[in-house]
């Protein structure tokens, strides 16, 4: 994801990629040795590691003391409660019992379930966060703590390991009870996994807290998600590029976001090595495989939490159902691959289109 009009100044450029996604180039300013700036008539830029990726923040503008520590906080709060790596998170402890008794959740955990399932629905099941049984399955989290939950030996089958099993994938084994905000499944071996939406609710959480903080114009890069808050001073918005699907570390075209998160999905970077070979961690979840599309989806939407919802269902989807479903819901998304011979192929809404008019035309096909 990244922004420009006219030349892209040195150094403020993000690269768009994440599992495909979006990486922010934007070196440390002179002067620090380390990128924290805390002059506050000056710009500030900082990063930590969350979520096990890099988050980082940079703002155009002075920054109140205290606004980037603020938001990286407010991340690492929501770590504790939606991570499936930690034990003693709150959604560990949700998987290990909801299957035997309603689980009262924290707001912010069933906040986030509800909008998972919400997404899960509106997608027909393309994006669906009941995918953990899938994950434990094929052993995604190779160096996770034992997680195991009641009726968890289901959890041991998976494809390829015993034909015609199904694992108690679907969102419809989630019961929520609004006024008590509960969490129950209704079948041993449910589990949800997050990961498709977690981050998006992080950088949401994250500009939230710089907004209290008076900080009107930033942009947050999340491993693959940028969030863009306002934009720099005399530009048409933020510089976030859009990566070469086979090469993470290249972008093959530069958009300008104000106002917009920008999240690409794609399998190629934590892909694990399995006994038939790598295999992806985007999940199909009425498949119960790895997804099978080798591109990257790129999506713009209003904020963090739907553009990530949407990247992980439309490339589940892949280009062809997944461009016919976004272009019928005006959501802006572009596909990208490259076929053995290296050619670039691209597949672009109408939206997408309109609003990054340029870049979009002029990818290479």
């Amino acid at each position: 994801m990244t922004p420009a009009k006219g030349k892209v100044p040195a150094g403020r450029v993000a690269a768009a990629m994440m599992c495909a996604a979006v990486v922010l180039a934007s070196a440390p300013r002179p002067g620090s040795a380390d990128g924290v700036h805390e002059r506050p008539d000056r710009p500030v830029a900082r990063a930590r590691f969350l979520m096990g990726t890099r988050l980082s923040i940079e703002s155009d503008g002075p920054a109140p003391a205290g606004a980037l520590d603020a938001a990286f906080e407010e991340v690492a709060r929501l770590e504790r409660i939606l991570s499936n790596w930690r034990r003693e998170s709150e959604i560990s402890r949700l998987n290990r019992q909801a299957s035997l008794a309603p689980f009262r959740c924290s707001s912010d955990l069933y906040r986030a379930i509800r909008a998972a399932l919400k997404w899960a629905e509106k997608t027909g099941g393309a994006f669906d966060p009941t995918v953990e049984p899938l994950v434990r399955a094929l052993r995604l989290r190779p160096a996770e703590e034992n997680l195991s939950q009641p009726g968890a030996g289901i959890l041991e089958v998976g494809p390829g390991t015993a034909d015609g099993v199904r694992l108690p994938i679907g969102w419809r084994h989630v019961r929520l009870r609004e006024f008590r905000r509960s969490v129950r499944f209704d079948a041993p071996g449910v589990g949800l996994d997050l990961g498709g939406i977690g981050k998006g609710i992080a950088l949401d959480a994250a500009a939230r807290a710089l907004a209290r903080h008076g900080v009107r114009n930033a942009l947050l890069d999340f491993g693959g998600q940028v969030l863009a808050i306002g934009r720099p001073q005399g530009a048409a918005g933020w510089p976030i590029g859009i990566a070469d699907p086979a090469d993470r570390d290249t972008p093959v075209s530069v958009i300008q976001g104000a106002d917009v998160s920008i999240s690409t999905s794609g399998n190629g970077e934590r892909a694990v090595d399995g006994p038939g070979g790598r295999i992806g961690h985007i999940l199909d979840p009425r498949a119960q495989r790895p997804a099978r599309f080798d591109g990257t989806v790129t999506v713009a939407a209003a904020d963090a939490t739907s553009a990530d919802a949407l990247s992980t269902a439309l490339f589940v989807m892949g280009p062809e159902r997944g461009s016919r479903w976004a272009e019928g819901r005006g959501v802006a998304a572009l596909y990208l691959w490259r076929e053995p011979d290296g050619t670039l192929h691209r597949q672009v809404t109408r939206t997408f289109a309109e609003r990054f008019p340029g870049p979009a035309r002029s990818l290479e096909h």
